[in-house]
């Protein structure tokens, strides 16, 4: 017998997929922002490969690395979540939990926009890497949550 209140394997698994989706997103977020800090970011890049196709390299880079996050963000998530879900393993999960939000916190921190590009082509920049974070979560917490 259940009891009541608990979740059923079918919403734990919703749960599960959703904080994967969700975090792969976050992750992708954050790499897209510390890379843009760095200098080797899509903001900075991009006018100079969309317009006259120098700086391909990097941008090419960034889009990798940022659809890589997302992936690897959602992936972790789900099998820590699958691993880590032992009565006894609560304060592992709790750390684990705190340093993600810390690395979200740093990469915030460092979000200020590059001085010198237009307000649209940043929005538009960031709304790709953040549309590219998605699908690579979501794909990642697909293909491991049927498993």
């Amino acid at each position: 017998m259940q009891e009541a209140g608990a979740p059923t394997r079918s919403e734990s698994r919703v749960l599960i997929y959703t904080t994967a989706l969700i975090c792969g997103l976050f992750l992708a977020l954050a790499v897209h922002i510390v890379l843009t800090a760095a200098g080797l970011g899509l903001a900075g890049a991009a006018v100079g490969a969309f317009l006259s196709g120098k700086d391909q390299i990097n941008t090419a880079l960034a889009w990798w690395a940022i659809g890589i996050a997302g992936c690897f963000g959602s992936l972790a998530v789900i099998v820590l979540a699958r691993r880590l879900n032992r009565p006894g393993l609560h304060i592992l999960r709790l750390t684990l939990g705190i340093a993600f939000v810390s690395i979200l916190a740093v990469a915030g921190h460092k979000a200020a926009s590059a001085p010198g590009n237009a307000a649209a082509l940043t929005t538009a920049v960031n709304l790709a890497a953040m549309t590219l974070g998605g699908f690579m979560a979501f794909f990642a917490a697909h293909f491991a949550a049927r498993r």
